[in-house]
């Protein structure tokens, strides 16, 4: 009874996310190929949310990409940029509409790829009095340019500290001294915030220290008394 358990659970273990996974894509997919599908079913002649004999599933999600290739490719002109520009700023003015959109966007900007993360967003350890660390990466390193300086000046940071397994988290504003960076990428660092540090890469025994960075590596941000950079001098 005990082997059939182990290989239960150790067969609901390997299922579980795959299956999560797969669904979720799939219902990611099938919900912008309706959408996106939609116009093109409207072309072939048929209703709207009908089945088409002419229609071929998938057909929305890659006259989506093709679109969206083709905005890109608008967006290089000048012209282009004008008035998309424009009509942000009509957008921008809309109350109500104008929070959505610009969190949408800028949450969109900050995860995109190849965006340069050397004077901020990456990832951090917060020490608090009596010892107590909290792992997050920060957003504003400096916050004298952030509504004339009201909410910081230049030797305070702007943090996230992500919640496990939930989007959300709070923002603090913390002196320079109390956030040691931490040499890791910020996706791996997202990564460990997001799931409560379960799953690492590393292995016990590859390193006594794990994540830090010697001093020359962190610039405006102290290290560690402790790290192997303040240990070098």
């Amino acid at each position: 009874m005990k082997t059939l358990s182990r290989w239960f659970m150790n067969g609901l273990i390997t299922f579980l996310p795959l299956s999560i996974t797969v669904y979720f894509f799939w219902w990611v997919i099938s919900w912008m190929d309706r959408i996106a599908g939609a116009p093109v079913r409207v072309w072939l002649g048929k209703r709207v949310g009908g089945e088409s004999d002419y229609y071929l599933y998938g057909v929305g999600i890659a006259t989506l990409v093709i679109f969206i290739i083709f905005l890109g490719f608008c967006l290089e002109f000048y012209l282009v940029k004008v008035v998309v520009n424009w009509s942000e700023r009509i957008v921008e003015r809309i109350p109500g509409v104008k929070t959505v959109y610009s969190s949408l966007k800028e949450i969109i900007d900050f995860f995109k790829p190849g965006k340069n993360r050397n004077s901020g967003n990456y990832m951090v350890i917060v020490t608090f009095p009596g010892d107590l660390k909290f792992l997050g990466y920060v957003t504003h390193d400096g916050l004298e340019h952030i509504k004339g300086g009201s909410l910081g000046g230049k030797d305070e940071v702007a943090v996230v500290l992500p919640f496990c397994y939930q989007m959300g988290g709070n923002t603090i504003i913390v002196p320079r001294h109390m956030v040691r960076r931490l040499d890791m990428s910020f996706e791996e660092g997202l990564k460990l915030a997001l799931t409560g540090m379960v799953i690492t890469s590393e292995k016990p025994g590859n390193s006594p220290r794990p994540g830090v960075a010697p001093a020359e590596t962190l610039p405006g941000i102290p290290p560690s008394p402790d790290s192997p950079g303040a240990q070098g001098g």
